[in-house]
């Protein structure tokens, strides 16, 4: 019914898709708030009524390469790299943590094909991306991050470190792999996550935080099995306590940032974000910002400053915890 609608949507004025689109947030249907658990049973450190989660999904040309949508896998692993800059800055200018969720590839200094060999393969399917033929590893040129820089990024990697922000390092699986469970046989999940884990052990990091490539959501044993605490997953309700699945691991519900499809005003797509946080605060939920580091120039100069802008405020006036997700989920474990 949901994608009917968008569809009936998008034929009609411009003006008239604007307003439909508000309209939602303006009769306070939107965001949804998970009404579990009850109100009195959610808590945050110290006095903050509502909790404020950052993380970004760092993949450079890995994420486009069988993308249906987009032609240019190497444009937009550029356009991650001349943003990278600017969102450091920007993130220390507020002291807000985020967590970079990193395809294992990425770490990488160089490569040769054949040292992924020993990976098994996901089957070729069509579904959210096209992969029909071929090998998975076709597009991985097997050189260094010198001379193929969208496809490696220990340079970039290491800035994140020398921030003074105290961000976190997370798992985006290792080649941007399709996680879920009708497409990705548990034994191709497994071998990517194993990588992952043993690459980032090689920066001394140890992986908690899992992001799901395209929201693929699956295959959720393999994180347990290899020590991951947490994951984000999509949810109608966007303001959402942090919950623990049935596989002990806890669960972030998240909203993406950088699309203006809308045709919202900048006054009014600043006012949009930041009532998600007064909101979380009312209902003592967490708010769970997502975005891809190739967002948009307009987004990035012009609105993500303000919402970091409001969030530090709302964090100083000890309303809002501001967290990774590895320490969302840290405190959900100790406090159960």
């Amino acid at each position: 019914m949901l994608k009917q609608y968008r569809q009936m949507r998008k034929k009609l004025p411009k003006p008239v898709q604007t307003w439909l689109t508000k309209a939602p947030y303006t009769f306070s249907v939107l965001p949804r708030v998970a009404q579990d658990p009850p109100k009195a049973q959610r808590t945050f450190p110290g006095s903050a009524r509502g909790a404020l989660l950052f993380s970004a999904d760092f993949e450079l040309a890995w994420a486009y390469r069988y993308s249906k949508t987009c032609n240019d896998p190497l444009g937009m692993a550029q356009r991650t790299r001349d943003n990278f800059p600017a969102l450091l800055k920007l993130f220390e200018t507020y002291d807000i943590p985020v967590t970079w969720a990193t395809v294992g590839h990425l770490f990488l200094r160089s490569c040769n094909r054949v040292d992924h060999d020993w990976m098994r393969r996901i089957p070729h399917f069509d579904d959210h991306w096209r992969f029909t033929s071929g090998d998975w590893f076709d597009h991985d040129p097997g050189t260094d991050w010198k001379r193929d820089p969208h496809w490696y990024a220990p340079d970039l990697l290491e800035a994140i470190f020398a921030s003074p922000v105290d961000h976190e390092i997370g798992c985006h699986s290792f080649s941007h792999m399709d996680f879920s469970d009708r497409n990705c046989p548990p034994e191709v999940a497994d071998d990517e996550i194993k990588a992952c884990v043993e690459t980032a052990r090689e920066w001394g990091i140890e992986l908690k935080s899992m992001v799901f490539p395209g929201g693929t959501y699956g295959n959720v044993e393999i994180l347990k099995k290899h020590g991951f605490t947490n994951y984000r997953r999509k949810s109608q309700c966007v303001l959402h306590y942090p919950y623990i699945d049935e596989m002990g691991l806890v669960v972030s519900p998240s909203k993406g940032l950088g699309d203006n499809e809308f045709g919202w005003s900048h006054d009014y797509m600043i006012k949009n974000l930041c009532s998600h946080i007064d909101k979380a605060i009312k209902t003592r939920t967490c708010v769970h910002f997502w975005f891809h580091p190739d967002i948009d120039s307009w987004f990035l100069a012009t609105i993500m400053p303000s919402l970091l802008r409001y969030a530090a405020s709302r964090r100083e006036s000890g309303d809002l915890w501001i967290a990774t997700m590895a320490d969302c989920a840290d405190y959900m474990l100790k406090k159960d």
